[in-house]
């Protein structure tokens, strides 16, 4: 079920780079998400209306009744969105998407680059409850667009850090070792959430080495329910366009096109 709700925000703070972090009060969506759903939240005021449209964000944590997302802040929305206070009402929508990651492996290979590591956080969170093994890798360019190590830390989560400047972790792109990685994990899908080029890039490694491979797919969103059609992307497979918040926001790499 989709709700649309007057959330309370319980906090609301920058995090690092460019990161912010929000927690809101909204039972019924965190009652009823699964990992890989995403929230289109209204960044500004009821009465206000530029920008018009909500914002798509990935749901990153569950505690009790408080979801979490993360968010980069790039444009008149997301800006406006760092000005909202704790204890203010915003408005939701969610949880959204329809076609999420596969549960039916007892081993995984996750990869997240930057802010789309929150794409794939609660996947995390709920596998090493079912206490099936994984692999996390967690790159970005540099050290303050790690913005969820304080999660990962507190949720006593594993992971391999790569930054393309050094700066923590391993230097280097977060594919370099990836080839190895699937190699010593032999039955483990890839769960992928990030930067379009690193998902080009880790879905060639993972076709070439024939492992199956789900792109949490990023995409700009109207209105999150499949009317609008703007946020399609090609099906290879049918030769058509599939929306990504209605199909997706989950799709297995070899199945579509990243453009």
């Amino acid at each position: 079920m989709i709700y649309d709700l007057e959330c309370r925000i319980t906090e609301n703070r920058f995090v690092s780079g460019k990161t912010y972090i929000l927690k809101l009060k909204a039972p019924e969506i965190a009652k009823t998400t699964k990992a890989g759903q995403f929230v289109m939240v209204k960044p500004t005021l009821e009465d206000y209306y530029d920008p018009l449209l909500r914002r798509a964000f990935a749901i990153a944590d569950v505690e009790d009744d408080v979801i979490t997302l993360y968010y980069d802040v790039y444009g008149k929305g997301t800006k406006f969105l760092t000005n909202r206070r704790e204890g203010e009402y915003i408005n939701v929508l969610g949880p959204l998407g329809n076609n999420l990651f596969p549960e039916n492996y007892d081993n995984y290979i996750v990869v997240g680059g930057g802010i789309g590591f929150a794409g794939v956080s609660l996947f995390i969170k709920e596998i090493k409850k079912k206490g099936k093994n994984y692999t996390a890798l967690y790159g970005a360019r540099k050290k303050e667009d790690l913005s969820m190590i304080d999660w990962i830390n507190q949720n006593s989560v594993n992971v391999l850090y790569y930054t393309d400047d050094g700066s923590f972790g391993k230097k280097g792109l977060i594919t370099q070792d990836l080839e190895d990685i699937i190699e010593k994990n032999p039955d483990a899908p890839l769960i992928v959430c990030g930067p379009k080029p690193m998902m080009k890039a880790v879905s060639k490694i993972a076709i070439e080495k024939n492992r199956p491979c789900y792109l949490s797919l990023e995409s700009r969103m109207a209105c999150g329910i499949g009317i609008c059609v703007g946020c399609v992307v090609k099906d290879v497979k049918n030769d058509t366009y599939i929306r990504v918040c209605y199909e997706g926001p989950v799709f297995e790499a070899k199945e579509i096109e990243l453009s």
